[in-house]
């Protein structure tokens, strides 16, 4: 475990916690087994360069994969607004075409029932 705060000379002080249980009780407790302190890490201005360099060649390498895929969405997105344009015109004309089946009969049915002589009032 390692703590919040640093020592004077910078380092970063960590230590160990062991839990016993009491043999008794079985109450369970912690407590510090081992402490030491891990140097400060030296930042000199090339090692924070070098970071940084490695930083912004992933950035780089992440906004040409995601350019990437945005042309690949858009190129999808348009094929399949094309689809869908041709298929509500596939759709229209089969609408059309029902209708104009459904009508038919209708026609049909006024028509006899005019030769019948019977009145219009059921259609």
């Amino acid at each position: 475990m390692a703590s919040a705060k640093h020592t004077a000379r910078g380092d970063i002080p960590e230590f160990r916690i062991g839990v016993f249980e009491c043999p008794n009780c079985k109450t369970k407790l912690r407590s510090r087994m081992a402490q030491k302190a891990k140097p400060a890490e030296a930042t000199n201005v090339s090692t924070l360069v070098r970071k940084i360099k490695e930083i912004q060649q992933g950035l780089k390498h992440t906004l040409r994969t995601l350019q990437e895929k945005i042309r690949i969405f858009e190129t999808e997105r348009s094929s399949l607004l094309f689809e869908v344009e041709e298929l509500k015109k596939v759709a229209e004309i089969r609408a059309s075409a029902l209708e104009a089946e459904v009508n038919e009969p209708r026609e049909e049915l006024r028509s006899l029932r005019k030769l019948l002589g019977a009145s219009d009032e059921k259609s």
